[in-house]
């Protein structure tokens, strides 16, 4: 069973024995009981802390078997006995909002990567105080994981901690709000807030901007925060939505930037949704480097604004481009492992990473056969067919940049593997690039 080790790790949750002492620097502190219990020792069980899930097999139980998150701490390796684990809270309602450990003070450092607990304690009357102390790193690491645990499962505390245990009955409070509307077929979504935004600083979702075409003069399309709702906004159908959408724009005398920042952009058109933060973060940015902010959109807004002004769309000009790849690739059917992505990942993966050093040396040729290498033994993932586009690309072969990236989303699309559909919109927008290049050429 050496394979469980290497899946799950092995570790056993003890309950803390910390005396609750005071803590040499931190005065002024509240401290609270330690709410842990004494579990009974199991011979047959480590004590190793080990990241991700723990498989825990128990002798006094008839070998009962069951699987918890293991501490989401990371160990640093220090044997130091003084660390601690502390928590922050509101003092009018009691509401904890962040759980941390740390030595001498850490409790009140500025945490630059929790910039919502920081925030929180700007707007509200805040204090810290102990949960345990005098422990050792393991122990700290263990107790603020139990803690965090506690929080999410037995009170109604919204958590600012990014990363909390696993099998717990909420998550953290980045998650996006139960209030979102959910995503509908051809309506577009919303600039969503988070739980934290919502509970303690009453921050809503809120629409897209309204269409104005005179803002349609020199557009951005924005394919960041891509998450799988697109596929029942566009129908699993985004091609079509971008595709006439562009080709509107194109004929009639609009343009299409790659950079968001360009001086000339007029408007962005979000593809996804957004979190509000980025979407501020983003118009902070506009304002520094544009002197303006620019008007936000969403893709389904302007496709139906621009049906409705212009009709139905003709047939895009750039998909009359003749389109001839010349390459020594088997055919798909010949592919080894087809229908067996993991077999294929095992005897393919090498062929890429041989390729992806080969790319990255400058040896094109040699890349693109150990490309065809690993698909011929059934590696199929985003990173070949981005590495494929990027070795066609720099040699200028658009053909078989083009004849690349149209397979690969198609196999995505037919062998329901699990792929992100941001990946799928980067390459296809990859595509589209280099049908324009072609077309230019």
């Amino acid at each position: 069973m050496a394979w469980l080790g290497k899946l799950f790790g092995n570790h056993k949750t003890k309950g803390q024995a910390s005396k609750q002492k005071s803590l040499k620097g931190l005065g002024g502190l509240e401290e609270i009981e330690d709410k842990s219990n004494t579990s009974k020792d199991v011979k047959t069980e480590d004590e190793d802390i080990a990241e991700g899930l723990s498989f825990n097999i128990s002798s006094d139980a008839d070998y009962e078997t069951s699987v918890y998150s293991s501490p989401v701490g990371v160990s640093t390796g220090s044997t130091a006995t003084d660390f601690y684990v502390y928590e922050w809270f509101i003092k009018d309602t009691g509401e904890i909002f962040y759980v941390g450990k740390g030595r001498g003070d850490r409790y009140k450092t500025f945490h630059g990567h929790g910039h919502q607990a920081e925030k929180i304690r700007r707007n509200y009357d805040t204090e810290c105080r102990l949960v345990g102390t005098e422990l050792t790193e393991k122990q700290a690491i263990e107790l603020e994981s139990e803690e965090m645990t506690r929080v999410l499962n037995n009170t109604n505390y919204v958590l600012t901690n990014r990363i909390t245990p696993l099998f717990t009955k909420r998550g953290n409070g980045h998650e996006i709000s139960q209030n979102t509307p959910k995503p509908q077929f051809e309506t577009a979504p919303c600039l969503y807030a988070s739980i934290i935004d919502e509970y303690y600083f009453d921050i809503k979702h809120r629409s897209f901007d309204e269409v104005r075409y005179e803002n349609l003069k020199a557009v951005s399309f924005i394919i960041r925060n891509i998450r799988d709702e697109i596929k029942i906004i566009y129908g699993e159908n985004l091609e079509k939505y971008k595709g006439e959408t562009k080709s509107l724009l194109i004929k009639n005398g609009n343009k299409v930037l790659e950079n968001k920042y360009a001086k000339s952009v007029t408007a962005w058109i979000y593809i996804g949704d957004t979190y509000l933060g980025n979407y501020h973060s983003d118009q902070e940015k506009a304002l520094d480097k544009l002197g303006r902010n620019i008007p936000t959109y969403h893709l389904i807004d302007v496709w139906k604004f621009l049906i409705e002004k212009f009709g139905e769309v003709e047939q895009d000009l750039l998909k009359e481009v003749i389109v001839n790849p010349i390459h020594n690739r088997v055919p798909l059917k010949e592919i080894k492992n087809l229908h067996d992505w993991t077999k294929g990942y095992d005897e393919g993966i090498s062929y890429w990473e041989q390729g992806e050093r080969k790319r990255k040396g400058g040896n094109l040729e040699q890349a693109i056969i150990l490309f065809d290498r690993a698909r011929y033994n059934g590696y199929n993932a985003p990173v070949l067919y981005k590495s494929y586009a990027m070795t066609y690309r720099k040699l200028k072969d658009y053909d078989n940049e083009i004849a690349i990236i149209s397979e690969g989303i198609s196999r995505f699309r037919s062998e329901k593997i699990t792929v992100n559909e941001q990946h799928i919109i980067e390459l296809t927008v990859r595509g589209e690039k280099a049908l324009a290049l072609k077309h230019k050429g």
